[in-house]
């Protein structure tokens, strides 16, 4: 939430239509879902890329973007295999 509140005062918050506005928080939502964890927390989590894969246990693909893309136009479905993770 700190994050969020950081990013929406930098925006001078909202101008526009209520629409707009939570779309635009449901992109910022998504993207912080999903993106990568920073060198320092890989390498104490090694099979944890992303917020996404510690919720779900799986990645679609090992690019972040492409599974990102992936499941966002699976509408939340899980249509393709996942990639299942080894611990070594």
């Amino acid at each position: 939430m700190n994050y969020q509140d950081r990013i929406l005062y930098a925006m001078q918050y909202f101008h526009g239509a209520l629409e707009a506005a939570r779309q635009e928080l449901r992109a910022m939502a998504l993207l912080w879902n999903f993106h990568p964890y920073s060198r320092k927390v890989q390498a104490l989590e090694p099979h944890s890329m992303s917020p996404f894969e510690d919720l779900n246990g799986f990645r679609y693909h090992d690019n972040w973007l492409r599974n990102f893309l992936i499941a966002s136009s699976c509408n939340g479905r899980e249509t393709a295999k996942p990639n299942k993770h080894k611990l070594d």
